[in-house]
């Protein structure tokens, strides 16, 4: 496994590999965009703009946002309302800087692109929408049967080499998570590469 600072630096590893495999969530956009997102949209619906910053507060250390933020201010009868609105959201996100033409450059030497990503199908959609990400195949891991089939199951990998048609040998994976991104990949005898993305959500650990 490769370890990498910036996402722009998979475009000099990628020589010896036909098809370049993404991570969606803090690999191709800061996930956090996402979280707060959802919040100002939760924020809105209520008309209380100065909760989207307090339920980001919660946040950021560690707490359950929505659910705290939404009992102190004596609204938990919101609470199912604002899961679906958070949930559902048209968010408000964007490709990290300079990765659409990272994504065109590699289209243009020919190589394939793939998406795995872990979730709810109805919020990993909106996302790839919202970011207008070009992909040969995209797979949401939920679609295939369940949570179960979340990484590290090897199921949307092996999906994907059978849709692409490329040796295992010939692919690599690109993430953010150590816990789980790799393991399938190694399995495999894919390739792979950690964005070590101090930002994230898992903080390049």
């Amino acid at each position: 496994m490769t370890e990498i600072q910036n996402i722009l630096d998979v475009e000099r590893l990628i020589k010896d590999v036909d098809a370049v495999i993404f991570d969606l969530d803090d690999t191709l956009y800061p996930e956090k965009e996402y979280v707060r997102s959802g919040y100002k949209k939760i924020a809105e619906t209520l008309g209380r703009p100065e909760i989207a910053d307090r339920m980001w507060e919660v946040f950021e250390r560690g707490g359950k946002a929505i659910d705290e933020v939404l009992k102190s201010e004596d609204l938990l009868w919101f609470r199912e309302d604002a899961l679906r609105i958070y949930r559902y959201q048209q968010p408000d996100i964007r490709l990290y800087k300079g990765v659409y033409d990272m994504l065109s450059r590699i289209r243009a030497m020919g190589k394939k692109i793939g998406i795995i990503t872990d979730g709810r199908p109805e919020g990993q959609r909106a996302k790839l929408d919202a970011l207008e990400i070009e992909a040969e195949y995209i797979i949401v891991t939920d679609e295939l049967g369940g949570t179960e089939f979340r990484k590290p199951s090897t199921k949307a990998f092996c999906l994907m080499q059978k849709v692409l048609k490329i040796p295992f040998s010939r692919m690599v994976y690109v993430g953010d998570n150590p816990q789980k991104d790799f393991i399938a990949p190694k399995k495999l005898g894919m390739k792979s590469i950690w964005v070590r993305n101090g930002d994230g959500i898992y903080g390049g650990n």
